[in-house]
């Protein structure tokens, strides 16, 4: 077997502390550009490599799902683990109003496990513009920031 050619996948890092340290911008963010792009081929390498494998365990489940449909059972329990079929629900809000009256008319006994209130923020922004930049009430809001590098 002939050796495997060496990748070079070593990005030697640039140590740069403050502004003077003799480290410039471009040189950083070149860096993290390299890093990304290793990074990019890895993860292009791996998915590769995983496809067949994904392929093949959704092979796997779907013919155990049809055995235990066949069967009319919802699992299989065997010595290397077990096989279930589990049932999830999900909701979905139809017509707003009519929701809103039931829940506001059966408060104490649905009302308030059903309802969930939340905001959007572009709202927000929207009465804030409108109002002086006072918020609505019972709300408030926060901000981060985060630095992003994009390509030229």
């Amino acid at each position: 077997m002939a050796p495997r050619k060496k990748v070079d996948s070593e990005v030697q890092p640039i140590v740069a502390i403050g502004h003077n340290s003799g480290i410039n911008d471009a040189d950083l963010i070149a860096e993290n550009f390299k890093l990304e792009d290793l990074i990019k081929a890895a993860q292009i390498k791996f998915e590769d490599w995983a496809k067949p494998h994904k392929t093949r365990l959704k092979e796997i489940e779907d013919t155990l799902f049809a055995r235990l449909a066949e069967r009319k059972s919802d699992s299989t329990k065997t010595d290397y683990g077990t096989a279930y079929i589990s049932t999830l629900m999900s909701t979905k809000i139809e017509a707003r109003e009519p929701l809103i009256d039931f829940m506001m008319d059966q408060w104490e006994a649905w009302g308030s496990d059903m309802m969930q209130v939340g905001v959007t923020k572009d709202a927000v922004k929207r009465y804030m513009e409108d109002n002086n930049g006072q918020l609505p009430p019972g709300i408030s809001i926060s901000h981060f920031s985060r630095l992003n590098i994009r390509r030229s």
